[in-house]
């Protein structure tokens, strides 16, 4: 027995529910079944679709209609397929999909005759391209799609049906039969608003005189109307199929990622210790999301994928990974111990180096994290003042009192966010409105001293000048800044002293080390409040940082990463202008740490644009988020070969916005907006 299988769901990512678009008064899926019914040889027709709930209504069409319907996976198509033809009980196999409502019966059944005479396996009439595109049909044995059901492993094999099949044309008799016709360059399968038109056209002007309109009688239709048969011609043929094809290649490039991430998603929230290396950050199959080393500027993930990295562990690394002098001190240290009963020598000679380069700092406390230091100087200040109002200007990481004042705030209680009032930067006037709603109950402003954007001219003079006359204390969280931008970070580089400054990051090159500088005055009430850490005084990250803090200085580090950074930005906005994508992408932010910025075009948003920037900068060797944060180790040949691959991936996000091809571009989901911190 011979059956045909109708692939039709309704989540196409181009035309979402396009087999139910209406055909004169008809679904389209419906009209493409009246046709396969004409077929001679097709003895029954079954529908596969899925079990998402998107497809209820397909299955409710079927059955208002007559026809057999099967529900299964929806992403493994091979699955729901080889289901719907074991229900079927036939031996030979015609395999169609529901967005082709041209499909000619007479092809089917000439295939089908040429499939049994010959004796194949499988047998097609797309290996030669000379029918228009929807006119494509495959049929071949049970036996053959389930080898490929129990065998195929590649993204394409279980979306596509039978890739499998035609890949192994040395195990299997495979037949390609030619048509005597000679126009593949029309397209009358429906993937694109363009393709829909076309065939909703040629039923109004077909169907009306002969229901059973034949291929020849579309050809004579179209040769009247030139225009119509051209409306689609920019759509490239097989697009799924090719699309499919890279993920198979990504697939390959990331096998041991996927297995990795698989494996962490039952055991870790999110994968991922820390929210900006999660999945919630990069296009989950189209990315690496585990690194297994780093040297220099340079890692490798967990497959031995090589990348430039220009993320430098979110700013963490500022010399580079590994690096030999810090390294040689750590192992040092190493053989020594590193953590006691008692303090350290290295707590006071790290902290009397941090007295020498930051101008703020007169007493020193060390932390793990960014959020431990941060927070400890909000207590700080609200000892020493005696208030507990707070305002806030930027990033300060993951305590009540500052997530508080995002929509990442589930848990923190209403009473804590309302002591923090969060603020744009550069605007004075909304900091003079805070101290005059809340008159002397503002403790302190904790701030970063320089954003995306530099500070107005006297902005920073302004901030500081407020908070003397309020009786409040100025905190910068130099936790960028810091030993990247200069060496004490916006202080040095701005002239405005704080009363507290938070340091982390690239204090130890990458050693979990935070600090807490600051007026004496203010700094030895630490006597009395307690702030306290286990590891607080663990030497592998005091003696890294003791030459970290060396090094930066004595090499002018921050020169080094300014100089680089400077280059990336301008082969940016060089490259933006000769790639004609200046509408599309554009760079911000200072030399040290700049971001490159997409735009909304043509109903593509700025995350689909994102999302497919990552994918094709990642495939290419980048590692990135559209964040430059360089270190000491990235070089001139490193900037260029960026510069180069973002010339490449350009053209890209043209095509994706401006030719509308984003939906057959990106290979994962897109990412979606969480909350903007700067």
């Amino acid at each position: 027995m011979i059956a045909a299988i109708v692939q039709a769901r309704m989540s196409s990512s181009r035309l979402p529910g396009k087999i139910l678009k209406p055909l004169l008064g008809e679904a389209m899926m419906i009209r493409q079944l009246e046709r396969i019914r004409r077929s001679q040889r097709i003895q029954s027709v079954i529908i596969a679709t899925s079990i998402d709930a998107s497809d209820d209504i397909v299955a409710a069409k079927c059955e208002g209609h007559g026809y057999v319907c099967y529900r299964g996976s929806l992403d493994d198509v091979l699955d729901r397929y080889y289901q719907a033809a074991k229900l079927s009980k036939a031996d030979h196999i015609v395999r169609l999909t529901a967005d082709c409502p041209l499909t000619d019966p007479e092809k089917i059944d000439e295939l089908i005759q040429f499939y049994l005479e010959g004796n194949y396996d499988y047998a097609a009439n797309n290996f030669v391209h000379t029918l228009p595109h929807g006119l494509d049909a495959e049929v071949f044995r049970f036996e053959v799609l389930e080898e490929a059901w129990k065998e195929a492993k590649l993204p394409s094999e279980r979306e596509h049906v039978t890739p499998f099949i035609r890949g192994n044309e040395k195990r299997y008799r495979i037949g390609s039969l030619v048509s005597d016709l000679s126009v593949p360059f029309l397209r009358w399968t429906v993937d694109e608003p363009e393709d829909l038109e076309l065939v909703q056209q040629v039923y109004s002007a077909l169907y009306p005189r002969n229901p059973e309109f034949s291929t020849t009688e579309i050809l004579e239709f179209l040769d009247e109307f030139p225009d119509l048969k051209i409306i689609n011609q920019r759509f490239t043929r097989d697009a799924g199929l090719q699309k499919s094809y890279r993920q198979d290649e990504l697939s390959e490039r990331y096998k041991r990622t996927n297995e990795l991430f698989k494996a962490a998603s039952g055991v870790i929230p999110l994968g991922s210790q820390t929210f900006s290396k999660s999945k919630t950050q990069f296009p989950v199959g189209a990315s690496p999301l585990f690194i297994e080393r780093g040297s220099g500027s340079r890692v490798w993930d967990v497959d031995g994928n090589e990348y430039i990295d220009v993320m430098s562990s979110l700013g963490a690394i500022n010399l580079g990974y590994n690096d030999a002098d810090v390294l040689k001190r750590v192992k040092e240290q190493l053989e020594h111990g590193t953590i006691f009963s008692l303090a350290h020598p290295l707590e006071v000679s790290v902290a009397k180096k941090l007295i020498e380069v930051v101008p703020c700092a007169e007493m020193v406390r060390f932390g793990k994290n960014g959020s431990d230091v941060t927070t400890g100087a909000i207590r700080l200040a609200r000892a020493y003042t005696g208030r507990e109002h707070v305002v806030t200007c930027g990033y300060h990481g993951w305590h009540d009192w500052y997530i508080g004042t995002t929509p990442r705030n589930l848990g923190v209680p209403e009473s804590t966010r309302q002591l923090t009032h969060a603020l744009q930067y550069n605007d004075v006037d909304a900091l003079k409105a805070v101290f005059f709603d809340y008159p002397n109950e503002v403790a302190c402003v904790i701030m970063e001293p320089m954003t995306r954007e530099e500070p107005r001219d006297g902005y920073l003079e302004s901030v500081k000048g407020l908070c003397e006359e309020n009786g409040a204390l100025l905190i910068f969280d130099e936790m960028i800044m810091g030993f990247r931008h200069a060496v004490a970070g916006g202080q040095e580089l701005f002239g405005v002293t704080p009363d507290l400054a938070t340091y982390g990051k690239g204090i130890a090159n990458g050693y979990p080390l935070s600090a807490l500088v600051g007026r004496a005055e203010v700094m030895s009430l630490l006597e009395e409040i307690f702030f306290s850490f286990t590891f607080g005084g663990e030497t592998l990250s005091l003696a890294a940082a003791e030459v970290t803090i060396e090094k930066v200085k004595e090499h002018d580090v921050p020169g080094h990463i300014r100089k680089h950074g400077e280059a990336i930005i301008a082969g940016v906005r060089e490259l933006a202008q000769e790639c004609e994508v200046e509408d599309i992408v554009a760079i911000s932010g200072p030399a040290a740490w700049s971001f490159l910025d997409f735009k909304e075009v043509n109903g593509v948003s700025s995350w689909e644009l994102l999302t497919l920037f990552l994918q094709e900068t990642l495939a290419r060797g980048i590692l990135t988020r559209g964040v430059h944060t360089l270190s000491y180790a990235h070089n001139e040949d490193d900037v260029q070969h960026i510069l180069n691959v973002y010339r490449e991936v350009f053209p890209i996000l043209k095509r994706a916005a401006h030719q509308k091809q984003i939906k057959s571009l990106l290979l994962s989901k897109p990412l979606q907006p969480l909350f903007k911190i700067r």
